[in-house]
């Protein structure tokens, strides 16, 4: 079977943030995540692409600073703990260039890991990931000598990373496995517009055609993957969703009707920025595109090279790199397994289905109605998720809403990224609110490239050579990280794919409604939010609402603990999904 080939669009941004090596691999880490979205090969998805990045990031900074000696004078210490880093050898002198060969090994280790084992269930994904990986072997002057003490130290370093933390054979991982969704009223059920999607028989022979599949992401990944940095597994937790008849539900149920719906409907009341806004966040593992966290780590690499002290020497300036990167990735990876754990926890419905199905006469098991009243729509549509760059519905996300698992990570990874620069004296910082590191960005998904096409993608031509509806170019201006982590939440509101609580309290974020009903909210400047984990929380104190609250706190955790390896969790259940601790609440 001949390879098909996958051009990708060009990423438009400074050509010497790659000269840096960390920065050059973890472009190699988001080249590898749109490819596979592009072509169903593996990590894929929101859960696995976090943790994906966050063991490649975690790799090269231990294999960074463990080559430098790890002098804690001029150094921040390894995740490894001592005991079981591996010795340096004597012969690795604390250079540049020994830091950066180790963290090149590791990467390239971490990467093959991840990317290129061998039996891959789609060809056309490992050899596409393969070719790239064989590209990104000859980059930007640091040398691979395999033979060499510092190369052996990185590959070493990975090798215990990737033992450590990485989704083993075996473990269910992200995968669905034999779960089924239990349905009925507010619990989260197949969507009516994509209720499955067409798989081919065998990826590797297409004329055995094609059979339908529902597809679930990632039922038992929060209850089974092992912690990156977090502190307190079982601390980062959520408030249960406001369930009716708290007045709350009915208030999102009604502005995701208003703000969320297709633009074809009447009762679609949505602004074109709030259309922008929406589209801009999305990276719903879109061809050509990917996921969330490809997004956020584009955003972190315009910010920390518009930051970076050009005075100051390379080195100095990897040091940074390298520790910053680690930091947020770190983050997001511990966002996926605590959000999925919190979403499959509370199992609630998407506002897809719970407008459509919000009247007694949606379920058999009910009484029924006498006729179906607002705010109940049966034929209610979102706007949706966007199938960007193919000819594909919009959908909503095939896993339960509460918490956004947007909110959760969009507020970890920029949490740690204020934190950090507040840490070095370089930007002001409210922990709990308003920050000064403003920037400007544009989206992939708004770049004046990517399209709506009108006729199925053609991987072996360039995106820009087929017809479809072209996305207008939009560069957005964002006056501080913490109004990222605002706009980000709201956008899947103004998708139609989360509920307001998804992301935060609407008692702390709103100031009530207008002269006509539609919800205010406060600007993100005068929005200071306390309320979320802290080392110091004690059993039965009030839990947070949404992904905001957690991912703020998933950031705090590890950042104030320095980002060290913790001990082994007990009790364990990583062998079958039938051994999950979600078993009883979601089937």
């Amino acid at each position: 079977m001949e390879r098909p080939m996958l051009v990708l669009p060009d990423v438009d941004e400074p050509a010497g943030l790659n000269a840096f090596p960390v920065l050059y691999w973890n472009h190699a880490g988001l080249q590898l995540n749109r490819i596979t979205h592009s072509l169903r090969g593996p990590q894929g998805g929101p859960t696995m692409s976090s943790r994906a990045l966050g063991l490649l990031h975690l790799a090269m900074h231990d294999a960074f600073f463990g080559a430098l000696g790890h002098d804690e004078q001029s150094s921040p210490a390894t995740w490894l703990r001592d005991v079981n880093r591996p010795p340096l050898d004597r012969s690795i002198q604390a250079t540049e260039a020994n830091a950066n060969a180790a963290l090149t090994a590791a990467a390239i280790t971490i990467l093959e890991r991840l990317y290129c084992a061998p039996g891959e269930v789609c060809d056309a994904a490992s050899n596409a990931l393969r070719d790239a990986m064989r590209n990104f072997k000859s980059p930007f002057g640091v040398a691979l000598e395999a033979g060499s003490p510092a190369h052996h130290y990185g590959v070493t370093i990975a090798e215990k990373v990737h033992s450590a933390l990485a989704v083993l054979p075996g473990e269910p991982g992200a995968d669905q496995g034999d779960y089924r969704p239990r349905g009925g009223r507010y619990h989260f059920d197949d969507e009516p517009l994509n209720p499955v999607r067409l798989a081919d028989v065998d990826p590797r022979d297409a004329s055995k055609g094609q059979k339908a599949q529902r597809v679930y992401h990632g039922p038992f990944y929060g209850a089974t993957v092992k912690t990156f940095a977090a502190t307190d597994p079982n601390g980062h937790r959520i408030a249960d969703w406001p369930r009716p008849p708290d007045p709350e539900y009915i208030a999102a149920l009604e502005e995701v009707q208003r703000l969320g719906g297709a633009p074809l409907l009447n009762t679609t009341h949505r602004t074109a920025d709030e259309t922008v806004a929406a589209y801009f966040w999305a990276y719903d593992g879109a061809n050509l595109i990917g996921t969330p966290p490809r997004l956020y780590n584009q955003i972190l690499r315009h910010i920390a090279w518009s930051r970076s002290d050009a005075s100051l020497s390379d080195f100095d300036r990897s040091k940074e790199f390298v520790r910053l990167f680690a930091l947020a990735n770190v983050a997001m990876a511990d966002a996926g397994k605590f959000a999925w754990a919190e979403k499959y926890r509370h199992d609630l419905w998407r506002p897809l289905s719970g407008i459509r199905q919000h009247d007694a006469s949606a379920f058999a098991s009910e009484t029924g109605s006498a006729m179906v009243t607002p705010p109940a729509d049966p034929f209610w549509l979102a706007l949706g998720a966007p199938e960007t760059n193919s000819d594909r519905l919009s959908f909503k996300p095939p896993f339960p809403a509460y918490p956004s698992g947007h909110a959760t990570f969009g507020a970890a990874c920029f949490q740690m990224a204020r934190l950090y620069y507040a840490s070095n004296g370089t930007a002001t910082v409210d922990r709990n609110g308003v920050d000064d590191i403003g920037f400007t960005f544009v989206s992939e998904e708004m770049n004046g490239v990517s399209r709506d096409l009108h006729q199925p993608y053609d991987p072996s031509s360039p995106i820009e050579d087929q017809p479809g509806l072209v996305r207008t170019y939009v560069k957005r201006n964002f006056p501080s990280l913490w109004h990222a982590i605002w706009e980000n939440a709201f956008s899947r509101i103004w998708l139609g794919v989360h509920w307001r609580f998804d992301a935060f309290d609407y008692q702390d974020t709103g100031r009530g409604p207008d002269a006509d009903g539609r919800e205010r909210y406060k600007d993100p400047a005068d929005v200071g939010y306390s309320h979320v984990w802290t080392a110091k929380r004690k059993a039965g104190d009030p839990l947070p609402i949404g992904g905001v609250p957690l991912g703020l706190g998933i950031a705090n955790d590890i950042f104030d603990s320095g980002m060290r390896q913790q001990a082994e969790e007990m009790p364990k259940a990583r062998s079958t999904p039938q051994q999950s601790k979600i078993t009883d609440t979601t089937y």
